[in-house]
């Protein structure tokens, strides 16, 4: 029986469908999605655009994610438009723009976060090299990008630690003690995002990071014939997005 190679290894492992394009097509496709979600105001047309994130990363090995935030976004949806009934001078104005702005973010949040879920740090480091990224970007950005998602271990860290002393941030605590939210949550994060900084680009450098010699990865990089094809539909599907935005379908109310 022939033993596996570490590459194949990886493969069998890794990512699969769409999760599997270069970064450089994921990072080209959540950059068009954060210009075009803002441009777009139909409900039907944003839907459709929701709609089509979420069977986009469901084929990307995060169909749970995807269907999460899709329900999110329609009760959003339904709670934004019920807002709309409800007549109170300055915080009716306040809590519709705040779910107009929520509603506009999740397709960038729901992409964004498969995106750094499902792209390895070498992979990325690679993509960008052979995209003729100098390293005073590639660094920077390969931090950030590994940085982000600390955040979020960072933050259950200290929930866990404030639970064990018998203290909670619950939604109602934190409104009612804004303070107090920030002593014992923001505070100790804040320090936290120092130290993990500096560890992470001290972890870069000993990876050899600032070396200029050409980097390879296991598992294979290139911008081929998917990644082409993937941008292609991209572009047809948010100009069907536009056509219909501006026709009667995009002015129909659709949560109403």
């Amino acid at each position: 029986m022939r033993k596996m190679t570490v590459r194949e290894k990886i493969n069998a492992v890794s990512f699969h469908g769409t999760a599997r394009l270069d970064p450089r097509c994921k990072l080209i496709m959540l950059m068009i999605l954060g210009l075009i979600s803002f441009f777009i105001n139909g409900d039907i047309p944003y839907l459709m655009l929701m709609l089509g994130v979420t069977i986009f990363v469901c084929f990307g090995s995060a169909s749970r994610w995807g269907i999460k935030m899709l329900a999110f976004y329609i009760v959003i949806s339904y709670l934004n438009t019920c807002l709309q009934y409800v007549s109170v001078p300055v915080v009716s104005l306040l809590m519709g723009i705040f779910g107009v702005t929520i509603l506009k973010m999740i397709p960038i949040i729901t992409l964004a976060r498969w995106v750094l879920k499902s792209t390895y740090m070498d992979e990325l480091t690679v993509a960008l090299e052979r995209a003729g990224m100098p390293l005073t970007v590639i660094i920077p950005f390969a931090v950030m990008f590994r940085y982000i998602p600390t955040l979020g271990i960072e933050y259950k860290m200290i929930r866990n630690t404030m639970k064990i002393r018998g203290v909670n941030d619950t939604f109602l605590k934190v409104i009612m003690h804004p303070f107090t939210t920030v002593e014992y949550i923001l505070v100790p994060l804040l320090m936290r995002c120092l130290k993990v900084s500096d560890e992470l680009a001290a972890s870069g450098t000993t990876r050899g990071m600032e070396r200029e010699n050409k980097r390879y990865c296991l598992i294979k990089v290139e911008f081929g014939f998917k990644e082409y094809a993937a941008i292609l539909v991209l572009g047809i599907y948010v100009v069907l997005l536009f056509l219909l935005d501006r026709s009667s379908v995009g002015q129909y109310a659709f949560w109403r």
